[in-house]
Order: structure tokens, then sequence, then C-alpha cells
């Protein structure tokens, strides 16, 4: 699971709720929320959910909406907001990582100003932002990477 993904849920929530997975990829993290007792979700283009398009889940609404490494590849990242911002429940949150633009090695264009920005014109508060240096230790890649995290909550 994604370890600051794990803190964040750890320091957040005080007892397991239901999370949504925005590109999930190999479901990785949904499965690991699960056998910490939340009832968790994902959608990927695998599961046919388009994220450049409004998605509304029947499941919702969500304690957690969560995208990890994916609005860096969206041609329209606000999308991915709006859909989290839509699928949230009152005082639920939002926690997404990327590479960071000035990232040599993720082909980001945003960074933390521009993703701060659509978070608030699309009514999250709370917004925290920062960037990090995290060195990717998988076969294959042995590099740093500037990681962007940010979390915000609806009111």
């Amino acid at each position: 699971m994604n370890e600051y993904l794990e803190q964040f849920v750890k320091n957040k929530f005080l007892k397991p709720g239901k999370a949504l997975d925005l590109g999930a990829g190999k479901f990785f993290d949904v499965a690991c929320l699960n056998q910490l007792g939340w009832k968790a979700f994902g959608v990927d283009i695998k599961t046919r959910v388009n994220l450049e398009k409004p998605y509304l889940s029947p499941r919702r609404p969500f304690d957690l909406v969560y995208s990890n490494y994916v609005i860096q590849k969206l041609k329209k990242p606000e999308q991915l907001i709006k859909t989290a911002y839509q699928n949230l429940k009152p005082k639920g949150w939002l926690f997404i990582h990327s590479f960071d633009k000035s990232d040599k090695n993720g082909n980001s264009k945003i960074d933390k100003k521009q993703l701060s920005g659509l978070l608030v014109n699309n009514g999250f508060v709370g917004v925290q932002c920062k960037v990090f240096n995290f060195y990717d230790n998988e076969l294959g890649h042995k590099h740093w990477h500037k990681i962007l995290e940010v979390t915000a909550y609806k009111e």
C-alpha cells in the first residue's frame, strides 16, 4: 500500500469507512484498505471508467477518495477533482499523489500551485500541498522522484 496513504488514513480516521480509488491500476491499495476493515472500491480504465469524464459511483458517498499517480496523465485534470468532490460525503477527505512538474522522471505537467487552485476552485477546503523527494527502488527504476502530495476535504 502507498505508505503515505496508509499514514494519512491512520491520522485522519478513527475507524474504517468507505473509500474510492480513482485510477486503481492493479487495485493493490483497494485490497490493502479492505484488509484494514475499509469498504474500498476502485475504478480504472479496466473497469470501463474514463476519468477524463464525470463519474458518479453508485456506492457514493465516500469518506475518502484518493488517487495515486493518475492526475498527471490526464488531459483534463480538473475532471478528476470534480469527480472526487461529487463522490465525497461532507467532511470527506481527498488524498492525491502525483509526480510534480519539477520531477525529471515523472513526465508531469502539474505542480503544487495548479493543483491547489483546482481544488479550491472546485469547493475543497483545508488544502495542504507538499513536494518531497522519494527514491523509487522498484526493479528497473532506481531513481529519485519529486512527489506532489495534496490533501483536502469537502465541507
